[in-house]
Order: structure tokens, then C-alpha cells, then sequence
């Protein structure tokens, strides 16, 4: 499972980019931010390369991933099966 490192509004609003300013200018929906503001990492690359541009930060410094029990069930368990 996908995790932000950081809170993703507070990073944001640092910078000058609250909600509305985000939609003026195109940069990130209303979607996204509502994404943001609830800790939801289904972004696209798009969206993850724009919050890297604009944070000025690598994505390992935004995302870590942490190995729940369904990503072993679902994904590892399936692969070795396959292996």
C-alpha cells in the first residue's frame, strides 16, 4: 500500500497553493486536492510528476510503500503460485 511521507495540503499551502489556486491555474483539480486533503495516493504519474515539479522533491520523498497483509494475499502469494 502507497503512503504520503508528508501531508500533501500543509507542503502546498507553504508554497502559496491552496485549493483555488490550484484550480486557476490548472495545476491540480478539485479532485486531487480533495485526494490530498484525505491521504488518497490514486494519482496518476502525471499528478505525482506535477507535486514533485512544484515541491521541488523526489517521489520517494512524497510516497513509501508499506507491505500490508491483502498486498500478500493479492500480489505475492499470486506470483509465487505463478513461480
Amino acid at each position: 500500500m502507497l503512503q504520503y511521507k508528508i501531508e500533501i495540503i500543509p507542503e502546498l499551502n507553504k508554497i502559496g497553493i491552496n485549493t483555488t489556486t490550484a484550480k486557476k491555474s490548472g495545476i491540480f483539480g478539485q479532485d486531487t486536492m480533495r485526494k490530498f486533503r484525505n491521504g488518497d495516493t490514486n494519482i496518476s504519474l502525471e499528478v505525482l510528476n506535477r507535486l514533485c515539479c512544484v515541491l521541488e522533491m523526489q517521489p520517494r520523498d512524497i510516497l513509501k510503500f508499506i507491505e500490508t497483509d491483502e498486498d500478500r494475499e493479492k500480489i505475492i502469494t499470486k506470483l509465487c503460485d505463478i513461480l
